[in-house]
């Protein structure tokens, strides 16, 4: 293994260094810290109290001014849009699902009645991931109300956290979930388990989105008992083993926990959920990001991509660059040697070795999970850094990798996998079309969440004497851009062979005089030779793709943009430096990635 990172080694190799016992694979550092004994009450406060002390002095700052996420509730897509239909069809799935058939494996675990009956596939009761599905359906229903405030949606959601309220009362432990804890045991005493960790981290991922976005302070009650209750138990596998036991139990799937418990002490302050989150980042493999070593090859892609990101929410938390440096690195590899033309990444779940695609191309490609993972990388890297590579690779990945997971406009039905092989279809892979009631597999729940929050990132907002903001996607949509009091518009047109250009247009509403800033994003896939803007009919000096064009002015009542971008068709080698992959290659139209049509041969002469 070669590191990139010397500076990085150097300081870790220094004994007298501040922060030498956060190295990530430094376990005898940070096990040095770690009581092994069980703490009484008084020990645990005083131990995090030093804790926090140690990890966080002044030296932890936040540096630069960051983009702001703009709120779901306060975007809106346009219902006749691709977009906006996607959406549609997604609600429509979520109001089908039954909250009794949801919770029925919840409730027998609980020892409380199971009205209704179970669903199948991976939310069957004889199915160790059972409740995964449940806590990205609280994730995705609390997502689109924030999206589109229906109200037989919020009673659903409401209802679904009640029935789970019961439960974790009935169990009296602050454990919730659709399996008994006795999965826990075998996996402290690092026996075969299917991933209980994984599903924990969906259900408190979910109570606290219902929090953020639905206000219920029962879920955040809830999430919170969750997490104290899990303070015990990893405290328990210390006290009883060491601290490298734990870091060993945590080669199975744990989901996003150290994610979920950041955004948690963000809500709570609460140092044990600091401490806790510090527990689930993986050592092994964000010890390999942080010495700059492209050595991901082998790994389970959805396993590790969920602990990156709970690496980046750690940078946002404490200020501590190196995991913003992680972050950084770990996008870069990925997007230069392990990505398909889609923006997608994995090959039956994993990751190749670098730059050897050219053989991997079949049914079992880019698992959707991973696309929805990757996008969260990109999103955060673009919020701290305002990049426009981020930007693009988010258009990308969700144009070609998010999209085409729905079968048209049926409610419930996707696809674990996207199958990018020649004469391969999604409908013909190992795991075909999904059903309404008895697939539920690991990218449903993702799914879900996709469909749900295609807002997100449309619009970012840059605080400051003068507001501004940030358009990235251009998307059908308009935004309530509440701290400059105005209203945007985005329409874009659909894109059509005979007239190769995406047009653009974006209208203002508003009721007082101000100044504010637009950044519109001039996408790198287009050209210079075509490129237009204008406000009201008065054209504008544009800088070259890749870059941002920004409109700062005095916005008035019905001023409008118009932007115009040349598509063209280019080519993509595909991430293979072997000699008999030279040919091979993607072709795009703008940000499309199209897929040909033969009777066999697929060379195209040129």
């Amino acid at each position: 293994m070669i590191s990139m990172n010397e500076t990085w080694i150097k300081q870790r190799m220094s004994h007298n260094h501040d922060d030498y016992h956060l190295t990530p694979t430094d376990d005898s550092a940070w096990s040095s810290l770690f009581p092994r004994k069980m703490l009484m009450e008084d020990d645990e406060i005083s131990w995090n109290i030093m804790y926090k002390n140690i990890k966080y002095s002044d030296q932890f700052k936040l540096r630069g001014s960051f983009l702001s996420e703009i709120s779901l509730h306060n975007v809106r897509l346009d219902p006749q849009s691709v977009h906006g239909q996607a959406q549609q069809t997604n609600l429509e799935y979520l109001l089908i699902l039954d909250v009794d058939s949801l919770v029925w494996s919840f409730r027998k675990i609980a020892g409380l009645d199971t009205p209704g009956s179970p669903y199948g596939g991976w939310e069957a009761p004889d199915v160790e991931l059972r409740g995964h599905f449940v806590g990205h359906y609280l994730s995705a229903t609390a997502q689109m109300w924030a999206s589109t405030h229906n109200e037989t949606l919020r009673e659903k959601m409401a209802t679904l956290v009640t029935a789970l309220k019961e439960c974790q009362d009935a169990m009296g432990t602050g454990y919730l979930s659709a399996f008994p804890s006795e999965l826990f045991d075998r996996f402290e005493a690092v026996q075969p388990v299917w991933a209980p960790y994984y599903t924990i981290h969906k259900i408190m991922a979910g109570l606290l989105d219902q929090y953020n976005l639905a206000e219920s302070a029962q879920a955040l009650k809830m999430v919170t008992q969750m997490a104290d209750y899990f303070y015990k138990r990893v405290q328990n596998v210390v006290m009883r083993h060491t601290l490298e036991r734990h870091w060993l139990s945590l080669n199975e799937e744990t989901g996003g926990m150290n994610d979920v418990l950041y955004r948690l002490y963000t809500v709570t302050n609460d140092q044990k959920h600091l401490l806790l989150a510090h527990l689930f980042d993986k050592p092994c493999f964000l010890g390999l990001l942080a010495l700059k070593a492209d050595d991901i090859s082998g790994f389970h892609a959805n396993t590790h991509i969920p602990i990156v990101i709970g690496a980046q929410m750690r940078y946002e938390v404490t200020g501590d660059e190196l995991y913003k440096e992680i972050g950084t690195f770990f996008m870069d590899v990925v997007n230069s040697t392990h990505s398909f033309a889609t923006g997608g990444t994995s090959v039956s779940e994993f990751w190749a070795d670098p730059k050897r695609l050219g053989d991997k191309l079949h049914t079992e490609n880019e698992e959707s999970c991973t696309t929805y993972n990757m996008l969260k990388v990109s999103r955060n890297l673009f919020k701290w850094s305002k990049e426009m590579i981020y930007a693009d690779y988010y258009e990308r990945a969700l144009t070609n990798g998010v999209l085409g997971i729905q079968r048209g406009t049926e409610p419930g039905v996707m696809i674990y996998m996207l199958p990018l092989g020649h004469g391969v279809s999604k409908g013909r892979s190992y795991h075909k079309w999904g059903t309404l009631f008895n697939s539920f597999w690991c990218c449903y729940g993702t799914g879900i969440e996709s469909f749900s929050k295609l807002g997100d990132s449309i619009y970012f907002e840059e605080m400051g004497s003068v507001p501004g903001i940030y358009v990235i996607q251009y998307i059908s949509s308009s935004i309530n851009w509440t701290s400059a009091k105005l209203s945007l518009t985005q329409v874009v047109d659909d894109v059509v062979s005979w007239d190769q250009s995406l047009k653009v247009k974006i209208t203002v509403a508003t009721q007082h005089s101000g100044t504010a800033t637009l950044n519109l994003r001039i996408p790198s896939w287009s050209s210079s030779s075509g490129l237009k803007a204008s406000v009201n009919g008065d054209p504008l000096s544009l800088p070259a793709p890749g870059n941002f064009l920004s409109i700062s002015r005095n916005w008035g009542n019905r001023d409008t943009v118009l932007l115009q971008f040349p598509l063209g068709l280019r080519t993509e080698f595909i991430q293979d430096d072997r000699p008999q992959f030279n040919s091979l290659q993607a072709i795009l139209y703008g940000p499309y990635l199209l897929a040909g049509l033969s009777t066999g041969d697929y060379d195209i002469q040129t």
